[in-house]
């Protein structure tokens, strides 16, 4: 192949990914709006269980296929990813938002791509590359500036569920890198349909044990909540791991785990649709964020 045909294709691998990473910024950042409505109608236990039932629900079709392309000697794998970055951290974070600002959580969920690499470069042989670390940081940076100078933010939190959150960065952290090395190859539909049958099982006796039916009948919001919750577990669960499981074996990691800096992204550009008041601290973490996850993208392995 010419040097021009070779330099066409890594352009497009380019854009693709980039558009697989945009897609899952507005996906998971619509998530926030569904979950703030959810809560509404139903607890934060409640919640996280009608969306693991909705995303396992949505990707049962796939489950055939899932069975053939996934080779036994990887259930395992396959269950470390689905425990630890979607099953826990789901539960985890409305419980630890009970005790600690919004704000923090929004700082501890862009450790992500730190806690990505840092895992990725002690434990799984990851190339330590500095300009990767510089763009980490720098889009850690960007992510940081637009909660911390937001006006009137409140920062509080309660020692022990803010370790509980910490632990959330750390987990998304080892599900990446454990996907990258032992789950490659394997197409995303099926591999994301057997993640969350695995989570599906414990979610159905959860639902009772978690009262959702008795929430249901006796709590008149609840049955108004319910599309945002199972709107949130089809597009923010099925759908958006979906799409970051193809980029996840697309791309660098670090680009992957970069996602978590796009998220806030999306609540400004909606605040700018509509008209709203955008300070300079928000232009300021915007370029840092697009640095950052440039700089991440730059550098080859």
């Amino acid at each position: 192949m010419s040097i021009e045909g070779l330099t066409l294709n890594s352009n497009r691998d380019k854009a693709i990914n980039w558009a697989l990473l945009v897609m899952c910024a507005i996906i998971w950042g619509f998530s926030y709006f569904l979950i703030k409505h959810a809560l509404l109608g139903f607890k934060p236990i409640q919640v996280a269980d009608l969306r693991m039932l909705a995303g396992g629900i949505t990707l049962l079709p796939f489950l055939y296929l899932a069975f053939k392309k996934v080779p036994i000697n990887k259930y395992i794998y396959v269950f470390i990813c689905s425990i630890i970055g979607s099953g826990i951290p789901i539960y985890l974070y409305p419980l630890a938002q009970t005790h600690i600002s919004s704000s923090i959580t929004g700082i501890i969920n862009s450790l992500t791509p730190l806690c990505t690499y840092l895992i990725g470069v002690v434990f799984f042989r990851l190339p330590n590359k500095k300009m990767k670390l510089i763009g980490v940081l720098v889009g850690l940076l960007g992510a940081v500036s637009l909660i911390l100078f937001k006006p009137q933010e409140e920062l509080k939190a309660d020692i022990f569920f803010l370790c509980i959150a910490l632990a959330v960065p750390f987990m998304y952290g080892l599900s990446s890198n454990v996907l990258k090395k032992h789950l490659m190859g394997i197409p995303s539909l099926p591999l994301t349909a057997m993640m969350y049958f695995m989570l599906l099982i414990p979610s159905i006796p959860l639902f009772f044990i978690a009262e959702v039916p008795h929430q249901l009948k006796t709590v008149p919001l609840a049955k108004e909540a319910l599309p945002y919750a199972l709107l949130l577990g089809v597009f923010g669960t099925a759908v958006a791991m979906s799409l970051f499981n193809i980029l996840i074996q697309r791309a660098h990691i670090m680009f992957a785990a970069s996602v978590t800096y796009l998220m806030p992204v999306v609540a400004i550009v909606l605040g700018i649709i509509d008209k709203e008041n955008i300070g300079w601290h928000e232009y300021l973490g915007l370029g840092l964020i697009l640095l950052g996850v440039v700089l991440m993208n730059r550098v080859k392995d």
